[in-house]
Formats: structure tokens, sequence, C-alpha cells
């Protein structure tokens, strides 16, 4: 049980699953929280508006998207069991613990239940075209792990959409339940209220999408860094074999640069909105992580270096999902 835990990557699963508790939990319900109230001290009696998506339908969300993404895990370990016999031989566990065979009847059982949660679930909120997020995803993913992982770059990003496509893909659902009735209830009461709360919803959706996207992007070069041994020896093209060790290491060091500025952007707003715990928490909790990560990837010269650095990397999209439900009780 341990190794398939370790082969479908259990903590990386939590995450996904902490991002949609995220998105539901910690920014949409606020947001239509603090709508309501404002409409109640208008006098408006609203009440009963709140989120749409039923509790077990959200979980049964989290079960297609955590599904699809163990799946995804382990085919990218049975094509990339030659690579990790050099990268990490003590980690390898298809045809070593799990067998070959085993491992693609696992891959393919994991995905079909996905898919088949997706689709059911896409029909009964009423856009049966959602379902194609699953649908992309596991296709994504297989061909991520048969081509696109070895090339330049097409695989990190594939990747990096895949992370930004978590939050999405809750906002979407959320969207699809029946939302835009009251949405348009709100309009009827107050012009343009149902409105503006769809806008800030998408923003923050979108804005943590887009944080999910850099972060991992960072982490993704970090990690073919770390990789670059095994990468090489399967005839992988990734960026650092491209382009050299310190010029991917600089490449990685400006995507965290932009992404610290974007944050710092977003900063001066909560600050000028008084979102102050906000402001304090992305600064401890994200910005100064962030320096941390520059400092150790521009210090890095061995593989341990480069394995620091993309836990660095994951603590900080930890605790970048850990500030929507700050944002909860800040909101």
């Amino acid at each position: 049980m341990t190794d398939f835990l370790r082969l479908i990557r259990l903590p990386n699963l939590i995450i996904i699953a902490l991002t949609l508790c995220g998105v539901r939990y910690g920014l949409m319900e606020p947001v239509w929280r603090h709508a309501i109230g404002d409409m109640l001290q208008q006098g408006y009696m609203v009440q009963g508006l709140t989120l749409h998506m039923s509790l077990n339908d959200f979980i049964l969300l989290i079960c297609s998207i955590v599904l699809i993404a163990a799946a995804g895990y382990i085919i990218n370990d049975y094509f990339d069991t030659r690579i990790d016999r050099i990268n990490k031989p003590e980690q390898v566990i298809v045809g070593r613990v799990i067998k070959r065979r085993v491992a693609m009847a696992l891959h393919l059982s994991l995905s079909s239940l996905g898919l088949l949660i997706g689709i059911y679930l896409s029909f009964k909120v009423g856009n049966w075209k959602l379902s194609f997020i699953h649908l992309f995803s596991i296709i994504a993913l297989w061909f991520y792990s048969t081509h696109l992982k070895k090339q330049l770059l097409s695989g990190n990003l594939l990747i990096s959409l895949l992370a930004a496509l978590v939050p999405i893909t809750a906002g979407l659902y959320e969207f699809a339940s029946g939302s835009i009735i009251n949405l348009n209830i709100l309009n009827a009461y107050v012009d343009g209220m149902g409105n503006s709360l769809l806008r800030k919803g998408a923003f923050l959706v979108i804005g943590y999408s887009a944080f999910a996207f850099l972060s991992n992007l960072i982490r993704e070069i970090v990690k073919d860094i770390e990789d670059m041994e095994g990468d090489q020896a399967d005839g992988a093209q990734t960026l650092p074999l491209a382009v050299g060790e310190t010029q991917a290491k600089f490449i990685s060091i400006c995507v965290v640069v932009f992404t610290i500025i974007l944050l710092a952007f977003i900063q001066k707003q909560l600050w000028l909105n008084g979102f102050v715990s906000m402001f304090w928490y992305i600064l401890f909790a994200v910005q100064i992580p962030f320096l941390v990560l520059i400092i150790q990837i521009w210090r890095a010269l061995q593989k341990h270096d480069y394995t620091l650095a993309s836990r660095i990397c994951k603590l900080v999209i930890v605790t970048g999902v850990l500030s929507m439900f700050v944002f909860r009780y800040t909101y």
C-alpha cells in the first residue's frame, strides 16, 4: 500500500484536493456571502443565494480530478522507468515493486473511472461540454508521458497548464450549477450587482490559476535541471539539456522574479483595499520563500541542491493554496 501511495503521489493529490476546496470555500463562498450581506443591509430579502453546486457533486468533482491525476502519475512512471533508474533508483516502483502490466491496468482503470464520473457530473450540472476538461486532461497526461516530457519546454508548459486548469474547473462547475440564475436575480435587485460579483469571482479564480501555472512552471524547470543525467541518457531534449544548466537556472529565476512582481502588484491592491492580513500572509508565506528559492537556485551546484529548490517551490505552491483559506476569513 505504501508503494502504491508513493506511485500516485499522495501529497500532490492532497494539494489538488485542497486547491479545489480552496476555490469553493475560500474564494467563492465568501464572495457570495459578502454580496448577499450587502444586499441584506440595503433591505433586500435575498436569503438562500449561496454556493450552487451540491456538496455531493463537489465531492464527485474532487474524486474525478484526483483519479485522473493519479492515473497520470502512474503512466508517467510507467514510461520513465529507464530515466528513474538513473535519477532516483531507490524510488523506482513500476517494474520493481508493481509489475508493468499492473501499472498499465491501474492507469486505465483510474482514468476511465475519473472520466465516467466527470461525464456524469457534467450532465448533472447541465453542461455536458465540461466533460471535455476531464477527457483533455487524460489525453494530455498520456501525451506528456509518451512524447512531450522529453521535448523542449512543451511538457513543462502542458503540466503547468493542467495545474492552472484545476482552480478554473472548480469555478466552471460552480457557474454551471445554476449560479447564473441567482446572478440575474441580483441584477434585478441592483443593476450590475450580479455582474460585479461574477467579475470578482472570475478575477480571483484566474489569479490563482495564473499563480498555479507560474509556480508549477518554475518547479518543472528546476526538476528538469535536477534530472539532467537520466534525461540525457534517455535522449531527452529538455530545457537544461538544450540551453545548458546555467541558462536554465537563469530562465527559472526570471520566472520567479516575474511572479514576485505580479504578486507585489496584487499585494499593493490588497493593502489599498484593507486586506492587511492577506498582504502580510503573502509577504511571509509566499514572497520571502520565493526569494529564498532564487538564492537556492543561484547557488545550486549538485543534484541535491536542485532537490531542495524543488521542495522549496512545492512549499510555496502549498502556501499559495492555503492563502485561499486565509482570504475566506479576511474578506
